[in-house]
């Protein structure tokens, strides 16, 4: 089965943020952060209370109620155009391009405008499909992005795959929160 596609900025933005999301560290990092801003804040709040500074008190309470119910959007969207900055200097020579990918019983040949590869089936780790891409996960940390705007039958694919005994991971669902 052989594909062609072309790469544009929201595939490599889609990838970043899909990956982040799975990712223990950044969860790690998102609820940490979350609960240091939040419970410095009440507890400045406290510290103020007892000196009986009420505008002090009535600031940091607000800050403290801010920070509760809108640092998980704030850290979205500071991640978000965290990662547009790193797509654009690093990968924007790749948008638009065609690249090719042939998807054999053993391996799978990939060619781009960089050059050409050949990846056995051993080597990928999982697939997983979204509503807009697959993303194959490849053993040596690298993931090849398939847009499936520029499939004509996603459904030929799917089949391929589980025909090849690949596992398909279903995150349709999927949203970046």
């Amino acid at each position: 089965m052989k594909l062609e596609y072309k790469i544009i900025e929201q595939d490599f933005l889609d990838f970043q943020l899909f990956t982040a999301s799975k990712s223990d560290r950044i969860k790690k990092k998102k609820t940490n952060s979350w609960i240091l801003l939040t419970a410095g804040s009440i507890m400045v709040a406290f510290y103020f209370y007892f000196k009986e500074n009420t505008i002090m008190t009535i600031y940091f309470g607000l800050v403290a109620v801010a920070c509760g119910l809108y640092f998980p959007k704030y850290f979205k969207w500071r991640y978000k155009k965290y990662f547009k900055i790193y797509i654009k200097e690093n990968y924007s020579n790749r948008f638009g391009h065609v690249e090719t990918i042939e998807i054999n019983n053993d391996s799978i040949f990939s060619k781009d405008k960089t050059g050409e590869g050949k990846i056995n089936l051993s080597e990928i780790e999982k697939i997983d499909e979204t509503d807009n891409h697959f993303f194959l996960k490849i053993s040596t940390g690298l993931s090849l992005i398939i847009p499936k705007r520029e499939l004509e039958k996603t459904d030929e694919l799917k089949s391929k795959f589980k025909d090849l005994g690949l596992t398909l991971n279903n995150e349709t669902n999927w949203m970046w929160k």
